[in-house]
């Protein structure tokens, strides 16, 4: 059932590009990230990139890792528009920057216990990888020395460099 449903959406897909751009071709790339055919996420170590969102877990507790967003915000110039609670536990924290160009994008932070929470930064289904990998390893910049690089999820301590971002 769900290979019929993919199948119609390519055959869809194709048939909107041919009637609405003459015989150009859509790259093979491109189809695959609007419909997730290639896979369903691309990870680049700890962190995993999928739909235009970044996520990692970092062991830091909650409110300093939610500083080190504001921090980070302000480090690369862009304008907080939305710094709040997200759930009534207090537990998810939600974020809403912008750029000059008036681009949005979401960070997402949940604390999972006293030392690890979940960070999410969300650029948008067709955001910018590089743009989300940036303001992550902005946020991660401001962790202190014995918590950088060593204890982000996925990364055994043995294999980090002592220096390492």
């Amino acid at each position: 059932m769900f290979a019929r449903a993919n199948l119609f959406l390519v055959g869809l897909v194709v048939c909107a590009a041919l009637v609405c751009g003459g015989c150009a071709l859509i790259p093979l790339d491109t189809l695959s990230t609007v419909l997730g055919m290639a896979s369903s996420a691309a990870s680049t170590g700890p962190e995993v990139y999928r739909a235009g969102k970044l996520e990692t877990a970092l062991m830091i507790q909650y409110p300093q890792l939610l500083q080190d967003v504001r921090t980070a915000a302000t480090d690369l110039r862009l304008h907080i528009a939305r710094d709040r609670s997200d759930s009534k536990s207090g537990d998810n924290w939600d974020f809403k920057l912008r750029d000059d160009q008036n681009a949005q994008i979401e960070i997402t932070i949940q604390r999972r216990s006293a030392m690890l929470c979940r960070c999410c930064v969300d650029v948008g289904i067709f955001g910018s990888e590089p743009t989300a990998k940036l303001i992550m390893r902005q946020i991660e910049s401001h962790l202190s020395p014995s918590r950088s690089p060593t204890t982000r999820i996925g990364l055994p301590v043995s294999q980090a460099a002592p220096n390492a971002i």
